[in-house]
């Protein structure tokens, strides 16, 4: 099939370098979409089904795309797009039922293969160079990069496994084949994460299942069903699953592992989730940037509680002072920096804006923006994003450590911190907690105390706590603080005229703690 979709490219004028859009939640056709245009070689930009249309109009401007597959799902979006963005896509084809406008993507199927190089081969290839694949990343400004990655890059995905494979997990009882014989794809394929997963799943010729969205019922009843042995989550699914009830209706024990990455994983929650799910647990850390994983906690070759693992094969890690290149030795935290095959060509430049300085440093090192350390047996721990470390009175404070104290609390679910302004003390850390169902949550005030009990002054949550029925987060779990500050600022605003933050006050710090990681 992807040869035959491929072949439809060519035929109706796709050329090699043009950049394609694929937007699609999971479905059958998204990889099938996705290798097809690679083949060519053309450019998937892989766009998040869940995008504005602010954002959908980012990433045609961007990506430059004369052509788009997507699903009949979000076919509306993409129209509206169109007249937002005129004269840029030019011929869009409909994954689900056929548009009388639009042509079916099933129709690229039907396209007979004519053997290379006669479908348009272009000598020029360069894997080294030339963008197989473009992803977007939420970083620092409201709208996302574009992270442009090359064949060569890509390639690090299955070099990495096939290392992997034939190496460290040789002796394992339970194989990796094994594990991967039926995955449970519920993460968006347009993201890294599931596309390294899929990925690897092909190379040992596993089976995936795709779901469009996460369900708790569909979700339990698809690893029932499908006798599923594997699948890729994030915290805030594995923190369902360590409370819901749904989990006794459902026999999951065809589960021997799954994989928690995206954001920290507490070490409360991993542990109450290895109590009550009997399957192992991997950690992994990456960035659409790096392409594949920097490091995974593996039970094959290395298992530290709170840590994200070793680093992996094709992989460097170094830690450095933040704001230079000088490294640090084993147990002193500082800046994440990586280096790999897989690193990135660079970001896409943004139409109309000034050039950026460039991502990568001397030596074709990946500075991450996350602060961590490595121990002496070279496992790597994050404790926190640079632009979330808490500044209270020339103090630095975690908001992740905060976190994990209150996590302890009885009757606390999620629990997300943040920086808010004081004019007295600069910065100060205020907390949105999520109850668990059905226990009673302890009052801010007593949340306060509880804190106060465990930490010094400077880490109290003099910034307040607020109960909430949900935190805010992206289509991979990703919190986004700044949508909380926001409206934090709205409240102040609201009940008290500004709350003591004047205009000038809000917009600088907003400015600064913009991220959305």
């Amino acid at each position: 099939m992807v040869p035959r979709v491929c072949a439809g490219l060519i035929a109706a004028g796709v050329r090699a370098g043009d950049a394609v859009i694929l937007l699609s939640p999971n479905t059958i056709e998204f990889p099938i979409a996705q290798l097809a245009i690679q083949l060519l070689p053309a450019t998937c930009v892989a766009a998040s089904p869940s995008s504005s249309l602010e954002v959908l109009a980012h990433v045609v401007k961007v990506s430059k795309a004369r052509w788009a597959v997507v699903d009949e799902s979000v076919l509306e979006l993409v129209e509206n797009v169109t007249t937002v963005v005129p004269d840029t896509l030019r011929k869009v084809w409909v994954i689900g039922s056929s548009s009388r406008n639009r042509p079916s993507f099933s129709r690229l199927m039907k396209t007979e293969w004519i053997a290379w190089p006669q479908q348009g081969g272009d000598s020029s290839f360069n894997p080294a160079k030339d963008v197989a694949l473009m992803q977007f990343s939420s970083g620092t400004t409201d709208l996302p990069k574009c992270v442009m990655l090359t064949h060569c890059n890509v390639l690090t995905i299955y070099m990495q496994h096939k290392c992997l494979v034939e190496n460290e997990l040789k002796d394992e009882v339970v194989t990796e084949a094994q594990i991967l014989s039926r995955v449970l794809l519920v993460i968006p394929l347009c993201h890294s994460y599931c596309s390294l997963i899929f990925i690897q799943t092909v190379h040992v010729g596993g089976c995936s299942v795709l779901m469009r969205k996460f369900s708790p019922d569909t979700f339990l009843h698809a690893i029932q069903k499908y006798k599923i042995t594997f699948t890729p989550i994030v915290p805030h699914i594995i923190d369902f699953l360590v409370h819901t009830p749904l989990l006794e209706k459902y026999d999951i024990s065809s589960l021997k592992s799954v994989m928690s990455a995206t954001s920290p994983l507490a070490a409360s929650t991993l542990q109450n989730f290895k109590a009550r799910v009997n399957c192992r647990v991997r950690q992994g850390y990456g960035l659409t940037e790096s392409c594949a994983s920097v490091t995974q906690n593996h039970p094959a070759f290395g298992f530290k509680m709170g840590s994200v693992g070793r680093v992996l094969p094709y992989q460097e890690v170094k830690v450095v002072v933040p704001g230079s290149s000088v490294g640090l030795p084993p147990g002193e935290e500082g800046e994440v920096w990586v280096r790999s095959p897989g690193i990135m060509l660079g970001y896409a430049p943004v139409p109309g804006s000034a050039p950026s300085p460039p991502t990568l440093k001397e030596g074709g090192w990946l500075p991450t923006g996350d602060l961590g350390h490595c121990d002496h047996e070279g496992f790597l721990f994050i404790t926190d994003r640079i632009k979330d470390v808490i500044k209270v009175k020339g103090f630095q404070v975690s908001s992740n450590e905060i976190a994990d104290v209150l996590r302890g609390a009885e009757g606390v679910g999620e629990v997300v911190v943040i920086a808010v302004p004081s004019s007295r003390l600069g910065e100060v850390p205020r907390a949105y907690v999520v109850p668990l169902p059905g226990v009673p949550v302890p009052s801010p005030k007593a949340l306060q105390d509880y804190v106060a009990a465990r930490l010094p002054q400077h880490k109290h949550l003099a910034g307040g706590v607020q109960v909430v029925d949900a935190i805010p987060k992206n289509a991979t779990g990703k919190v986004l603080k700044r949508c909380l500050r926001e409206e934090y600022f709205k409240e102040c605003e609201n009940s008290h005229g500004g709350g003591g933050h004047d205009r000038e006050e809000v917009t600088a710090f907003l400015q600064v703690n913009s991220n959305e990681a």
